[in-house]
C-alpha cells in the first residue's frame, strides 16, 4: 500500500528531538517496515495559519504540490492536528485524489472554541476531525475528545504509544565513564531530560531540581544529571546550581541514538510530566532499563506501569519528591523495577506491533474505496 504522510506542525527532518517529531518518524518507519511505501508530502507550516492571510495563496499552491506528490497513493495520513496547527491540507488533498483521509493524533478541546483568539483554529481543527475517515488516538485524552465531538465509535481507535524494538541499548561501559567524569561514582544518580522551553517543561525540571535538593538536605547522597537544551537553559542551569551546587551536571542535547550512554549512567529517571501528552522519554528510559518516577497529571500512566516499572505519584511536588526518595532509599526495589522496564516496553509498546493497526485500518479504508 502507498501512504501519503503529512505533518502540518513540524517537518519530519526537523532538528528537534521532541516527542512530536520522534513519534512521526517512528510512525513513518514502522509503516515502511510493514511493507508499505510511505510518501512524505512537501511540508508547509500550518501553525496559526488563519492569522496570516498573506500566506494563504502560498498555502493554496503548497496544497497543489502536496496533491501531486500524493498522486497514486492509496490513503492519506496526517500526523497531528490541533487548534494551533490544524490540518487544513489533508481533507482537501485527499478529496481531490479520491482516497481515504485519516489522522494520527488529533486533539479536540472544546474550550478553544469559546475564545475569539483561538476560535478559527478550533473550527479548522474540528473540520479536519469531522472529515476524517478514521482517527488514531495515541493519547487517552484524544479518545475522550473524539467522543465529545460525536464521532461514531468505529471512526476512531486507540493506538498505544510505541518505540522501535532495540532502538536504545544500555551501554554500561559508557555509563560508568560518565559517572566517573561527573564525580558521582558513589552517589545515587537521578537522570532527567526535557526540552528547556517556557511552560510545563521548565516547571517540570524545576520540580526535579527541588526534589533532589530536598533529598540532599535530608542526607541522601544524590547526584542529578540533566539532558536537553532550549531557550530557558540559561536561567534553569543557575537555578539548579543554586539548589544543588556540584551535585548537578547539565550535559546538553543528546542525540536520540546515543541516549543509551546517558541512561546507563543513572539509577532512575525522574520527570513529573506536567500536562505531558505522551511522554516518549519515559519509554526510552525504560527501554534502557531505568525505572521512572512521574506524576499522574496526564500521559505518564499510559506508558509507565506503576509499581512494576516505576512509580506514578499524585501531581504535587511533595508526592513527586517522596516518589523519587522511595527509589533513592531502596536500591533493591529500584533494581527490581529496572529489570521489568525493558520487557514492558517490548511487550506493550513495540511500535511495529502497535502501528500495525494503523496500516490495517488504512488498508481496509482503501479497499472500501476501490
Amino acid at each position: 500500500m502507498k501512504i501519503a504522510l503529512c505533518t502540518p506542525f513540524k517537518p519530519l527532518d526537523n532538528a528537534s528531538v521532541s516527542g512530536d517529531v520522534t513519534i512521526a518518524r517512528d510512525l513513518r518507519d514502522a509503516l515502511a517496515d510493514l511493507g508499505n511505501e510511505v510518501v512524505p508530502v512537501p511540508y508547509f507550516p500550518a501553525k496559526e495559519i488563519w492569522k496570516r492571510p498573506a500566506r494563504w495563496p502560498v498555502a493554496y499552491r503548497a496544497a497543489g504540490r502536496m496533491t501531486e506528490a500524493a498522486r497514486g497513493c492509496d490513503a492519506w495520513l496526517t500526523y497531528g492536528t490541533y487548534y494551533k496547527a490544524p490540518d487544513v491540507f489533508g481533507p482537501a488533498c485527499a478529496a481531490r485524489l479520491g482516497i481515504p483521509y485519516a489522522i494520527f493524533q488529533a486533539s479536540y478541546a472544546v474550550n478553544r472554541g469559546k475564545k475569539l483568539a483561538t476560535w478559527p483554529g478550533y473550527r479548522l481543527n474540528r473540520r479536519a476531525m469531522l472529515r476524517a475517515d478514521h482517527i488514531f488516538c495515541n493519547r487517552l485524552n484524544d479518545l475522550r475528545g473524539c467522543a465529545r465531538l460525536g464521532l461514531a465509535p468505529d471512526r476512531y481507535s486507540h493506538v498505544r504509544p510505541g518505540l522501535p524494538q532495540g532502538l536504545l541499548t544500555r551501554d554500561e561501559t559508557a555509563g560508568a565513564a560518565l559517572r566517573r567524569e561527573w564525580g558521582a561514582e558513589g552517589a545515587r544518580v537521578v537522570l532527567t531530560a526535557a526540552m528547556m522551553r517556557a511552560g510545563v517543561k521548565a516547571e517540570g525540571l524545576r520540580w526535579v531540581f527541588r526534589a533532589c535538593a530536598a533529598l540532599v538536605e535530608q542526607g541522601r547522597d544524590v547526584f542529578l544529571a540533566v539532558a536537553g537544551d532550549g531557550p530557558r537553559r540559561a536561567e534553569l542551569e543557575p537555578e539548579a546550581r543554586n539548589l544543588l551546587g556540584d551535585r548537578v551536571r547539565f550535559v546538553g542535547l543528546a542525540e536520540r541514538e546515543r541516549l543509551g550512554h546517558f541512561f546507563a549512567a543513572g539509577d532512575l529517571f525522574a520527570f513529573p510530566g506536567l500536562a505531558e501528552s505522551v511522554g516518549m522519554v519515559y519509554l526510552e528510559a525504560q527501554q534502557c532499563g531505568l525505572p521512572v518516577v512521574a506524576t499522574d497529571d496526564e500521559g505518564a500512566p499510559q506508558v509507565v506501569a506503576h509499581n512494576r516499572t516505576g512509580i506514578i505519584t499524585r501531581a504535587t511536588l511533595d508526592d513527586f519528591t517522596r516518589g523519587v526518595d522511595e527509589l533513592v532509599r531502596d536500591p533493591g526495589r529500584c533494581r527490581a523495577l529496572a529489570a521489568n522496564a525493558p520487557g514492558h516496553v517490548a511487550k506493550e509498546h513495540d511500535s511495529a506491533r502497535n502501528y500495525g493497526h494503523v496500516a490495517e485500518v488504512l488498508r481496509e479504508l482503501a479497499e472500501a474505496r476501490a
